[in-house]
């Protein structure tokens, strides 16, 4: 293995791209995120507000709103023409109309209707914008009937087990920053792999195992492996630490999750080079895995409300299983046993080159197979 060691070493010291792909690429990337979601909570979304009641109750809502963090009211306009036109133009993101007879139904004990408008596009604004307008809505009501003397007959309080404070770092900067370095990953192994058949240097290697198509394979991706598996955790481990993020439960278990994440993504991406043996083809089918694999990971949308392939699809990508295991150890504390299924499908994703044992062997010794695209 050490031949096969120095010869890698080799290559890599003298291959600029695998430099970007392995040192310099990751901390940009978990940079980059963490910057983007450094505010951690969206606040003062900018909204336009539409009162055709113009009462005295009207405006304490209108307060209401305007002292709420997460909303900023840009302006106020006669119509829902004109409030729509500023959404159109990128202004606000939503639109509030405080209905005509308002004032009338909340006096007679009635519950009246806050309209919002929303651009769909942007899904998180509008649900930020509609949890924050809900909120007021039910401060301004609740103070409404004090000053009346009634007393609300019940009261809700909602909390959130987990990230109570709804912080989008936790929830998307770590999660993306995982996303991203497994399709780094899978990249680098289809790249160290195909770029020997493609160079016709595939005998050179296979040389430096002496023949064993197996060992040449293990040599060649274990320095890749450990280096992400040290890497890729301490980036992710000092993004933790920089989010003041506190481990519900087991650190180590959860480094361990990611060495087998790691050694997922080099089976899958070796799995690939062997079954197409050509380095273009296997990257670009490897693209279309991968890449999109953030989508069906669970993280944004639930995996049981997806149907048919979707579903099926969320369960066998690597990357829905160690998100889901990441998320239990780090923000649900969940026990050891709890997440042993995601570690073992990881491990199976894993072994995928062993099926591919004997065509590796003819790929390495087989000339014909060497010099494509």
């Amino acid at each position: 293995m050490i031949k096969v060691w120095q010869r890698e070493f080799e290559r890599f010291v003298s291959t600029p791209r695998l430099w970007w792909l392995l040192v310099f690429i990751p901390p940009l990337v978990a940079l980059t995120l963490g910057l983007t979601f450094s505010e951690r909570t969206p606040h003062s979304l900018p909204v336009v507000l539409v009162d055709f009641d113009q009462t005295r109750e009207s405006r304490s809502l209108q307060r209401a709103f305007a002292s709420s963090p997460g909303l900023a009211l840009v302006s106020r306009e006669p119509d829902l023409g004109k409030a729509a036109t500023r959404v159109r133009q990128g202004q606000a993101h939503a639109v509030l109309v405080i209905p005509a007879d308002f004032a009338r139904e909340l006096i007679r004990g009635d519950q009246p209707r806050i309209q919002i408008y929303t651009n769909r596009q942007a899904s998180t604004s509008g649900n930020i914008v509609l949890s924050n307008v809900t909120m007021a809505t039910v401060t301004a009501g609740f103070e409404a009937d004090l000053a009346r003397g009634i007393l609300p007959a019940a009261l809700v309080d909602a909390r959130a087990l987990f990230n109570p404070g709804l912080d989008f770092s936790r929830f998307l900067a770590l999660p993306l920053t995982v996303a991203v370095l497994h399709v780094l990953m899978v990249v680098v192994a289809i790249d160290v792999t195909g770029r020997e058949l493609r160079e016709g240097t595939a005998d050179q290697w296979l040389a430096s195992a002496d023949g064993q198509a197996g060992q040449a394979l293990v040599a060649k991706l274990l320095p890749h492996c450990a280096w992400f598996s040290l890497y890729g955790g301490l980036i992710l481990w000092l993004m933790v630490r920089a989010m003041s993020v506190e481990i519900a439960g087991n650190a180590g278990y959860w480094l361990l999750g990611w060495a087998c994440l790691v050694a997922a993504c080099f089976g899958l991406g070796v799995f690939l080079m062997a079954l197409l043996s050509n380095l273009r083809l296997a990257t670009s089918v490897a693209s279309v895995l991968v890449s999109p694999a953030f989508a069906y990971s669970g993280m944004t949308f639930p995996n049981f409300a997806m149907s048919g392939f979707a579903a099926f699809w969320s369960t066998v990508l690597p990357l829905h299983h160690f998100l889901h295991f990441q998320t239990g150890q780090l923000a649900m504390g969940a026990s050891i046993q709890a997440g042993a299924w995601h570690l073992v499908c990881l491990l199976l994703v894993a072994l995928l080159p062993v099926l591919t044992w004997g065509r590796w062997q003819r790929l390495l010794s087989d000339p014909a197979q060497w010099g494509k695209e």
